[in-house]
């Protein structure tokens, strides 16, 4: 009966029947590495929208009008259709304006979501949550100051938030 020569060791140790000897760790690429870190560094994902900047912080008036603007410029650059900007300062104490955009579909409103943040994480940083991005009907960015509202046309008919917090229209008085 003829024997089977021995299995030469490794430099990971020595070969064991039925296991397989273990690997010395490889060196990392400098690429691999660099991916590695920058997803390490992205903040956590929020409902679909990722940030690199940290949240929002605290803005003056004329600050507050900008991030406004921009959320509205923002878009209109991706198209949206009915984007109004409501100042709603003395009417709610929770944020200063509201930025409200119709997209055409799923895929157009999650488009202008994310130029929102993208168009403004440079500036000011990213939004402190956002809202609904996965089922896409309402999807909404919150800046604290300023709140952008992005639906699907027949959500903003059912919920016709210019309405609830346009300018209120002169009521006739009551009769008692």
């Amino acid at each position: 009966m003829a024997r089977r020569p021995k299995r030469a060791k490794r430099s990971g140790g020595a070969v064991r029947k039925g296991k397989p000897a273990a690997r010395p760790a490889r060196a990392v690429s400098a690429s691999s590495s660099r991916a590695a870190l920058d997803a390490a560094s992205l903040a956590p994902l929020r409902n679909g929208i990722a940030s690199t900047r940290n949240t929002i912080g605290t803005l003056d008036d004329a600050a507050v009008l900008t991030l406004a603007r921009q959320c509205r410029d923002a878009a209109l650059g991706k198209k949206a259709e009915d984007v109004v900007m409501l100042d709603i300062r003395k009417l709610a104490n929770f944020a200063d304006f509201f930025v409200l955009a119709t997209g055409r579909s799923l895929i157009q409103a999650r488009a202008v979501a994310d130029a929102v943040v993208e168009a403004c994480e440079d500036s000011f940083g990213s939004p402190i949550r956002t809202e609904g991005y996965s089922e896409g009907g309402w999807i909404l960015v919150d800046y604290g100051p300023v709140i952008v509202h992005v639906f699907l046309p027949q959500t903003r008919e059912f919920y016709n938030l210019e309405r609830l917090w346009g300018k209120p229209t002169a009521a006739a008085k009551r009769t008692s």
